[in-house]
């Protein structure tokens, strides 16, 4: 009877041995202080990625409502690039001709200038017949181009005075500069009398311009050719 009770009582231990053995699958695992660390910086990591997401999210909204430039009442003006162009060939010309930039050719104000004085030869000089002479004038560059060594004096009326009806500019003037301009190589003419010849100043793509009013006056010669 006595050991009966005894092993009752060893029976009893293992069975409630074994329902807490199986009662263990609901207990709360046993975390250790590195394991908590990692598990913690990792909840950190995802917060912050997902602050940073976030984040970039609204600044792509406020860019997105952002206003164009042209609606910017202080939007700078685009660059603008003077072109180069170039001269087809002719025949009269075979070689094609790069023109070298002057500035806006479209702007109004682009080719102009002032006639200041006669240098030498002033109006009703004399010369002899088949005299050779260079004449020199004062002008400015009143307008807003650059004159290149592409420019040309040309004839624009009365008589070549022994020349080809154009000139070469051999100096390059800046807007607002004034400078001689010299018409070289002129030869009067071999019969007495009064002569007269009027000259333009030429662009390279071909535009000739004068001073005064609508721009129609030429730099003039005014010679007398005597014998001595």
């Amino acid at each position: 009877m006595k050991k009966s009770y005894l092993s009752l009582v060893v029976d009893m231990l293992l069975i409630t041995s074994t329902l807490l053995s199986a009662c263990n699958y609901y207990a709360v695992p046993t975390v250790s202080e590195e394991e908590l660390a990692m598990q913690v910086a990792g909840t950190r990591a995802a917060l912050s990625t997902q602050s940073a997401v976030e984040t970039m999210i609204v600044q792509l909204e406020e860019l997105k409502n952002q206003p164009t430039c042209p609606a910017c009442p202080t939007c700078p003006p685009a660059p603008t690039a003077t072109p180069i162009e170039t001269v087809e060939p002719t025949e009269e010309n075979p070689q094609s001709v790069i023109i070298t930039p002057i500035g806006d050719v479209t702007n109004p104000d682009c080719l102009r200038f002032d006639f200041l004085g006669d240098v030498n030869y002033p109006p009703d000089s004399v010369l002899e017949p088949n005299e050779e002479f260079t004449k020199t004038w004062w002008v400015r560059n009143s307008g807003a181009c650059s004159w290149t060594k592409q420019f040309d004096l040309v004839l624009s009326g009365g008589d070549p005075l022994g020349t080809d009806g154009t000139s070469d500019f051999t100096i390059e003037v800046a807007p607002g500069e004034s400078v001689q301009l010299s018409l070289p190589g002129l030869v009067a003419p071999s019969s007495p009398g009064t002569y007269y010849s009027y000259w333009l100043i030429s662009t390279p793509l071909g535009r000739s311009i004068g001073y005064g009013p609508n721009q129609q006056w030429g730099l003039g010669i005014k010679i007398i050719v005597a014998f001595d």
